[in-house]
C-alpha cells in the first residue's frame, strides 16, 4: 500500500483498512495546479465539501463541478514498466463555475488547464463524513494519493468535459536518435546548445486598448536578431494571465497574433515580455550573429539526389 498523504497518526490508515471495517465512506479529491500564477482548483466527489487537515486545512469543493457521477466515471490505467499511465475523468460543471473570472467551459477551451499538474487523492472515513460544524459524522481516517500527472488533453462538449491526464512518466518520451541530419537548425532558440540569452533580446511592453485574448495591440519595437516576433513568444507579467506564455503566430509592428488564445481576459495596461522568433534557417542564425552554433546541415544532399 502507498504511504498515506495524511493520517491522524503514523500507520493508522493501514491498520484501519487491514481490520476490514464494515462501514466506510470514500471520496476522491482532485487538485489542479494551473500553469502560471493561476489558482489551485480543488474538487471532491462527495455530496458535501471536504476539508482535509494536511499540514494546513484545505477545502475541496463538491458543489460546482460534478465528478464521477452516473454515466460520468473516471478511469485509470496503470501498467508495469515505463509505459505512461493515464487517468481520464468526465466533468460536468455548473453554469456558475468560473476559472479566473471566466465560465468553466470557455476557460478550458482557451487552455486554462493546459499543462496543469493534477493530483488525485482518495479520502477514507469510518462512516459518513460530518454534515457540518457540530453535526455527527465519521472520522477522517486518512488520505492516499492514487494518481499524479499532467493534463494531456481536454475535450469539451455542451454539457461535459473529458479530461485525460498522463503520469509524469511521459517526460521520458524522448525521440531517438537525438541528432538528425536536416537542413534546419535542430536547436531551440535560446537553449543551451543555441547559446544565446533570451534576456538579451527581450522586449517589454503593455497592452493597448482593443487587445483581445488572441490579438495583442502594443507598440513594442522590433527585436534584435531575426527582427520579428513571429514564431517567438510573449510571457505576461501582470494581469489575470501573469505567468502564462503564448507562441506568436504572426507579428506586424503594433500587432501580435497568438497561435492560441490566452485563457483569461486581457486589460489595457497588462504588461508582458516578448521574445523574437527564429525560422531555424541558416540566414536567421546569421542575423542573430550566432552562425558558429548553427545546428543544421544545409549542405547534405537529399538521398534521392546523392550519387
Amino acid at each position: 500500500m502507498k504511504s498515506a498523504k495524511y493520517e491522524p497518526t503514523a500507520g493508522a490508515l493501514a491498520a484501519w483498512l487491514a481490520a476490514k471495517p464494515r462501514s466506510a465512506f470514500v471520496a476522491d479529491l482532485y487538485s489542479f495546479t494551473l500553469v502560471g500564477s493561476g489558482p489551485v482548483l480543488r474538487y471532491a466527489t462527495s455530496d458535501l465539501d471536504v476539508t482535509v487537515p494536511y499540514p494546513s486545512p484545505v477545502t475541496f469543493d463538491a458543489k460546482t463541478a460534478l465528478f464521477d457521477s452516473w454515466k460520468s466515471k473516471s478511469y485509470g490505467h496503470w501498467k508495469v514498466g515505463l509505459d505512461v499511465d493515464t487517468w481520464q475523468v468526465v466533468v460536468t460543471a455548473r453554469p456558475d463555475t468560473f476559472i479566473g473570472g471566466q465560465p468553466w467551459g470557455i476557460a478550458i477551451e482557451a487552455g486554462a488547464l493546459d499543462g496543469a499538474v493534477v493530483s488525485v487523492d482518495r479520502a477514507f472515513w469510518d462512516g459518513a463524513p460530518p454534515l457540518g460544524p457540530g453535526l455527527p459524522g465519521g472520522s477522517l481516517r486518512g488520505v492516499v494519493n492514487i494518481f499524479t500527472g499532467r493534463v494531456a488533453s481536454v475535450n469539451g462538449g455542451r454539457s461535459a468535459t473529458v479530461i485525460t491526464i498522463n503520469s509524469h512518466l511521459e517526460l521520458l518520451n524522448v525521440a531517438l536518435p537525438r541528432t538528425l541530419y536536416q537542413a534546419t537548425c535542430r536547436w531551440s532558440l535560446f537553449s543551451s546548445a543555441c547559446g544565446l540569452s533570451a534576456a538579451a533580446f527581450a522586449k517589454t511592453g503593455t497592452l493597448a486598448a482593443g487587445s483581445t485574448q488572441s490579438t495583442l495591440l502594443s507598440g513594442v519595437a522590433a527585436p534584435g536578431g531575426s527582427g520579428t516576433f513571429a514564431l517567438g513568444r510573449v510571457a505576461f507579467t501582470s494581469g489575470q494571465n501573469a505567468g502564462i506564455a503564448r507562441a506568436v503566430r504572426t507579428w506586424t509592428p503594433g500587432t501580435f497574433v497568438l497561435l492560441k488564445p490566452l485563457p483569461y481576459p486581457v486589460t489595457a495596461g497588462d504588461s508582458f515580455t516578448a521574445y523574437p522568433g527564429c525560422n531555424k534557417g541558416q540566414a536567421a542564425c546569421l542575423a542573430f550573429g550566432n552562425l558558429t552554433n548553427f545546428g543544421g546541415m544545409p549542405y547534405v544532399p537529399n538521398p534521392e539526389t546523392a550519387q
